[in-house]
């Protein structure tokens, strides 16, 4: 029985198809997942709804992979992939402790100060690697948020709404 692939309501990216990668069949993939076990062979993810197994991953440089799928064995059956998104089901994400965000549950998300000026929404998360920064664009132009306590006061996912404290100099 062929798996089924999330519901898009239920669909996690965790990662994207960015070209080809030589003349087997293997693709170029911006990862967007921290879970090591992710992108490993034998692991299943879905690309359009229609599962995809994974045959070989090489770490390239952190979150960027070459990967190949069973039965993708030539650029021409790897070329559709390229810009694809590749999902799982939300079931299949690990929970994470309380205060922590996958981004994929951030993205999105308005944005407003205390005094409840909109800001915008999430559009990107940057990795910087000591914190995450948070790219906000709104009808005032970008804003970019430090992921740190004494800036973001409140994220509330049920209501898609996170709460900051913007420092000096941040617009």
């Amino acid at each position: 029985m062929q798996q089924q692939g999330p519901h898009p309501d239920d669909a996690v990216s965790v990662g994207r198809v960015l070209g080809l990668h030589g003349f087997d069949g293997l693709v170029r993939v911006q990862a967007f997942s921290d879970a090591p076990h992710r992108f490993e062979p034998g692991r299943t993810v879905f690309c359009d709804n229609a599962p995809l197994v994974i045959s070989s991953c090489v770490t390239r440089r952190p979150q960027r992979l070459i990967v190949g799928f069973d039965g993708v064995d030539s650029p021409a059956a790897a070329a559709p992939l390229v810009g694809e998104w590749l999902t799982v089901p939300e079931s299949w994400v690990a929970e994470l402790p309380e205060g922590e965000y996958f981004h994929f549950q951030l993205l999105g998300l308005k944005v407003v100060t205390e005094s409840g000026e909109l800001l915008g929404e999430i559009a990107e998360v940057i990795e910087t690697g000591s914190n995450d920064v948070y790219v906000v664009s709104g009808a005032g132009g970008q804003v970019l948020i430090p992921a740190i306590a004494s800036v973001v006061k409140d994220v509330r996912l049920e209501t898609g709404l996170m709460v900051v404290r913007l420092m000096e100099g941040m617009r």
